[in-house]
């Protein structure tokens, strides 16, 4: 039985994690890609009726996030740095700064994001395939995503 509040809870998560696209003022319609924050929520996130419930807030995280071409089958939340790197389809890693941000640009497409996580790489976000989720970059678009690791958290 799944109780009504994880449903919210589960919903509100989704959403979260839902992609958004918008122009972003600060750049010229030549350019594309994708910007987000890495977060990491720990601890108690139990839904709950009393307000001065303190829940602990998501914290952004500096890190590596790699970026794969196209769709790439799930391992799991967690998916080994050292099979990872071999991967055909691993195009390009950056770093995200001190307040989780990146920006990186991109050819349009579908791009697999997953953020490093010491010796893995972590993302709790599949499609219907079994594949990880993944983000479309479109042509002048800079698409916006967060990338939340929740290992850490109980619901």
């Amino acid at each position: 039985m799944i109780y009504p509040n994880f449903r919210w809870f589960l919903s509100l998560t989704i959403t979260l994690v839902t992609i958004m696209s918008f122009n972003e003022p600060n750049f010229s319609q030549s350019k594309q890609g994708i910007s987000g924050t890495i977060l990491r929520l720990s601890g108690d996130q139990m839904p709950t009726i009393d307000t001065t419930s303190l829940r602990t807030k998501p914290e952004p995280i500096k890190t590596t996030i790699w970026i794969f071409s196209g769709r790439i089958p799930a391992q799991g939340t967690n998916w080994p740095v050292a099979q990872a790197q071999k991967h055909p389809h691993l195009i390009k890693q950056i770093s995200s700064d001190s307040q989780g941000n990146f920006l990186v640009e991109l050819p349009s497409g579908e791009y697999t994001l997953l953020a490093q996580y010491d010796d893995n790489l972590y993302l709790n976000n599949f499609l219907g395939d079994g594949s990880y989720g993944t983000v479309q970059v479109t042509n002048g678009q800079i698409v916006n995503i967060q990338l939340i690791n929740t290992e850490k958290a109980y619901f």
